[in-house]
C-alpha cells in the first residue's frame, strides 16, 4: 500500500461493497471462542505511514504470537519502530517511506520468518498462499485455513488485497491487514484493517475478499495471504 485517499467516496446501495462493520454485528464473537481474534485485538495498530500496512500487520501478528507464547511484558511489546529497527539490513524502511512501494507477499513472508526467529518463536512458521484466481480450489484452501484459525489459538493470517476491489473507494493500490475470525455459517471473514483512519474492523463475504486478493500487483506478481502459525 502506498497511498490512501482519506476522503470517503459516496456509493449507492448498488455499488457499495458488501461489508458489515463489527460495531454493528458482534454476535459471532459473543457466541464463539474465536481464539485468534482475542489474541490479535489487544494489539490492533494504526499504520504510522500510508505505506506501512505490512509493518503494522506484522507487529500485530508478532504481538499476538508472543502473547500466546507468554512472552509479552509491559514496555516490551513489538512496535512498528522496534520491528523496523531489526531490519536495517533490508530495504523495508525505504519501502514504507512516502511513495516507497510497501512490500509484496513474499517479501513480508521472509520478514516475518526472520522476526519469528529473532523473538525465539522457534515453533512458529509462515506459510504463503498466493492467490492468482478466485476459483473453487483457492476458496477451499482459504476456508480450510480460516477454519483452522477458529479451531485453535496460533493461526494468524494476513491478507494482501487490492483496496478498491475490497472497499470500492477508488484506491488503486495493494494493502495488508490481519484476518481475525471466520463465521463459517455465514461464509464471512473479519478483517482488522490497520488503516484505522478510514477503515474499521468489518465482516466481508469470503468470496469478496478472495476476489480482492486475486488482483495481481502492478508487476504481475500475485497477492494472496500469509498464515503465521504455531507448529
Amino acid at each position: 500500500m502506498t497511498e490512501i485517499d482519506a476522503t470517503p467516496t459516496d456509493h449507492n446501495s448498488a455499488t457499495r461493497p458488501p461489508l458489515l462493520p463489527l460495531a454493528r454485528d458482534n454476535a459471532y464473537l459473543r457466541t464463539h471462542p474465536a481464539p485468534n481474534f482475542w489474541a490479535l485485538m489487544p494489539h490492533q495498530l494504526h499504520q504510522h505511514t500510508d505505506s506501512s500496512c505490512s509493518l503494522a500487520s506484522a507487529a500485530m501478528v508478532l504481538n499476538a504470537a508472543r502473547g500466546l507464547a507468554g512472552q509479552n511484558r509491559v514496555g516490551g511489546l513489538v512496535s512498528e519502530k522496534r520491528l523496523l529497527d531489526l531490519f536495517d539490513h533490508t530495504d523495508w524502511r525505504a519501502g514504507i517511506a512516502p511513495e516507497g512501494g510497501g512490500r509484496q507477499l513474499l517479501e513480508l513472508a521472509a520478514h516475518l520468518g526472520e522476526a519469528l526467529a529473532h523473538y525465539g518463536l522457534d515453533d512458529w512458521h509462515v506459510e504463503t498462499r498466493p492467490v492468482s484466481a478466485a476459483d473453487a480450489r483457492t476458496a477451499t484452501q482459504l476456508r480450510s485455513d480460516l477454519a483452522a484459525m477458529e479451531a485453535a489459538p496460533g493461526v494468524l493470517p494476513i491478507a494482501n488485497f487490492h483496496l478498491d476491489d475490497f472497499y470500492g473507494d477508488g484506491s488503486d493500490i495493494g494493502h495488508f491487514s490481519p484476518l481475525a475470525a471466520f463465521d463459517a455459517a455465514g461464509d464471512r471473514v473479519l478483517v482488522l484493517d490497520v488503516y484505522k483512519a478510514d477503515y474499521e474492523p468489518a465482516w466481508a463475504p469470503l468470496e469478496h475478499l478472495l476476489k480482492a486478493m486475486a488482483r495481481p500487483c502492478e508487476d504481475g506478481k500475485p497477492r494472496g495471504y500469509l498464515v503465521v502459525m504455531k507448529g
